[in-house]
């Protein structure tokens, strides 16, 4: 999965992975996605919020795991779908029984944790975001994604 990322950031704390998501969320359109890779604690769900507040949805703060839900709309003038794969079998289940023409009717952004889980189903056109902790301290975002993105130099250095 590591020939997938194709660019750098470093973030040095929580306010900094939200920021990186603002920074996302404001450039998303409807139709995309991001796929979000990392251990407990890495900052899926604080990246989200941050993706939720660039899109300008409802109520970012609203956003948090959706572990046991699967999915959560949050609306806005670009709505947030914010999936979870932590359960792979359920997730997978759900988008094998209808749920990907479900999330394509909901438009807006589809934003997947524990998203390595569920590879397989997403489409080529995703964004992939891969958190990891720096030994400093700090944690290092990698990215990257297929067509459509071509904004992606703006806000990460290329590797």
């Amino acid at each position: 999965m590591s020939e997938r990322f194709t660019h750098a950031i470093g973030l040095a704390d929580a306010a900094a992975t939200a920021g990186l998501g603002r920074a996302l969320g404001a450039r998303l359109r409807s139709g995309q996605g991001v796929a979000l890779v990392g251990d407990l604690g890495a900052g899926k769900t604080t990246l989200a919020r941050g993706i939720a507040a660039g899109l300008e949805v409802d109520d970012p703060g609203a956003v948090t795991s959706p572990t046991y839900l699967i999915v959560v709309e949050h609306p806005g003038p670009l709505p947030l779908v914010h999936v979870d794969a932590y359960l792979p079998e359920k997730t997978r289940a759900f988008l094998l029984d209808g749920g990907v023409d479900y999330l394509h009717e909901l438009g807006g952004v589809v934003v997947v944790e524990w998203a390595d889980r569920i590879a397989e189903l997403l489409p080529t056109e995703t964004m992939w975001v891969k958190l990891e902790p720096e030994a400093g301290g700090g944690r290092r975002a990698s990215l990257g994604c297929g067509d459509g993105f071509d904004w992606l130099d703006e806000i990460a250095e290329p590797v």
